[in-house]
């Protein structure tokens, strides 16, 4: 972060001149804030793809069971357990045999895929820490499965799903070895342009990238504890 401030193109300790002129260059850059944009479409899109797949598995594992239920618990974890160069062979090897083109979608289905299992199994601690009492007085007053659910359920672990979408906004938006295998011509991700600027050179350009994006994971961080304590202190208050 500091040495994105450097005036000269050294990105090394100690700086002699400080300037901004690093970021008036990145604002300039049509193609990094292209590759930016693409990078919070694919992030956004897939973390509320997965957080909602997710929450979907996590109720299925903590609240039934059903034939094959190891095997859908082992199938959920895989993508956490394989190397990143197996998942980004393995899934171009899929598209190209279903004939399914690269590209956006194809990005935005595996990072999908590499972000479900954290959701899952931050819900599954979250619905098994939650109190179903609480279930059973709402459906006690007549209330509806889908009123229980949106009412009383989802408040209740909503600070898990929000630790959820972060954690999968944070995997989406530095994946990088499934992203090359499945880009395309015009459809390039931040961490691959970064890779193809690396390549050339390194100048605090890259600096003020990274700065930028630390400074919106902090932003979004305090405001997910924010939203955490205040409910962890209706809570508290509740009892």
């Amino acid at each position: 972060m500091i040495t994105s401030f450097n005036h000269d193109t050294i990105t090394t300790l100690p700086i002699r001149h400080l300037d901004t002129h690093w970021y008036a260059d990145l604002l300039a850059d049509t193609k990094t804030l292209q590759s930016l944009w693409t990078s919070l479409e694919i992030g956004a899109t897939s973390t509320l793809i997965a957080t909602a797949l997710g929450l979907m598995s996590a109720l299925a594992i903590v609240r039934h069971d059903f034939r094959g239920k190891s095997l859908f618990m082992l199938l959920t974890v895989m993508p956490m357990l394989a190397p990143g160069i197996i998942m980004g062979v393995s899934l171009l090897l899929f598209a190209r045999y279903v004939g399914f083109q690269t590209g956006f979608v194809a990005m935005l289905l595996g990072h999908v895929l590499l972000s479900l299992p954290y959701c899952t199994f931050i819900l599954i601690s979250s619905l098994a820490r939650f109190d179903r009492t609480l279930e059973e007085a709402a459906r006690g007053l007549s209330a509806s499965e889908m009123s229980v659910l949106s009412r009383v359920t989802l408040p209740g672990i909503m600070p898990g799903i929000i630790g959820a979408a972060l954690f999968a906004f944070t995997i989406s938006i530095g994946e990088f070895v499934v992203s090359f295998f499945l880009t395309s011509a015009g459809t390039t991700t931040l961490p691959i342009r970064i890779y193809s600027i690396v390549k050339v050179g390194i100048t605090p350009k890259i600096n003020a990238v990274s700065t930028l994006i630390l400074v919106a994971t902090l932003i979004l961080s305090a405001v997910a504890f924010r939203l955490t304590w205040s409910k962890r202190k209706e809570h508290h208050h509740g009892r």
